[in-house]
C-alpha cells in the first residue's frame, strides 16, 4: 500500500488524548484507522440514501422493534484485538 506524507492542523487536546491511546502503535496509524472507519461510515451512509430513495424509508415499527433487540448505549461490551 502506498504511503503519503501529509500535514495536518488539528485540535491540540485531542492529539493528546490521541497520543495516549495510539502509545507504541503511532499517532499515523490511529488516525489512518479513524479515516478508514469515517469514509465506510460515509459509504453505508450513502448507501442507506439510496435505499431509502429507492425502496422508502424503514417503517417506523420496524425501527422501533430493531431498537427494542439493540442493547442499551453503553451497556454492550465489545473485544478489542490487539495492534501489532
Amino acid at each position: 500500500m502506498a504511503v503519503e506524507k501529509v500535514s495536518l492542523s488539528l485540535d491540540a487536546d485531542l492529539i493528546a488524548k490521541a497520543r495516549q491511546v495510539a502509545r507504541r502503535r503511532g499517532l499515523s496509524a490511529l488516525v489512518n484507522d479513524a479515516l478508514r472507519i469515517k469514509l465506510q461510515h460515509e459509504r453505508l451512509r450513502a448507501l442507506l440514501v439510496e435505499m431509502d430513495a429507492e425502496y422508502g424509508p424503514v417503517p417506523a415499527a420496524e425501527l422501533a422493534r430493531a431498537r427494542a433487540q439493540w442493547p442499551e448505549r453503553g451497556t454492550a461490551r465489545r473485544k478489542f484485538r490487539r495492534g501489532a
